[in-house]
């Protein structure tokens, strides 16, 4: 299954990656167009539409970047126990509902249907990625969320 959500994450940066180069297209077109050129030098229409082409060229980049590492990630295997790490797939229960959340280095906040079973992607770098690295299945976490603090059962690491 994580094969597949490793999948399903390159095929969204990818679609991603295409939006943004088009951005980046346009905002080039943008801010090379005749109507760019200043009238005034206070008129800095061009110069804000190089910018914004300039990030948008940054962020296909980025999103290469992502791609190329989710393409080569090592999907490692948790079910013997091992702690909490990058490409766990774990399963936590609130009390209410369970949700299954994938470790990974980029992506973070990604939502995928995989298997029919709803995921989201989490980095080590947010509050619930924080609390789970170095946990095990059994394990009990605190994690505040909006102001609230909620306590999750790690029911499953895989």
């Amino acid at each position: 299954m994580k094969q597949l959500i490793v999948e399903k994450i390159c095929e969204n940066l990818s679609a991603e990656q295409e939006t943004a180069k088009k951005a980046a297209d346009s905002a080039r077109e943008g801010a090379t167009h005749e109507d760019a050129k200043a009238e005034n030098q206070y008129d800095t229409r061009g110069l804000e539409a190089s910018y914004l082409a300039g990030a948008q060229a940054e962020r296909v980049l980025h999103l290469s970047d992502c791609i190329g590492r989710f393409r080569n990630i090592i999907l490692k295997d948790f079910s013997r126990g091992a702690p909490v790490g990058l490409t766990a797939l774990v399963r936590l229960d609130d009390g209410e509902a369970q949700q299954v959340y994938f470790i990974a280095g980029d992506a973070g906040g990604m939502k995928l249907t995989v298997e029919s079973e709803n995921i989201m992607v989490i980095t080590p770098k947010s509050p619930l990625g924080q609390a789970l690295m170095g946990k095990k299945r059994g394990d009990f976490i605190e994690v505040r969320i909006r102001n609230d603090l909620r306590e999750f059962e790690i029911i499953d690491v895989q």
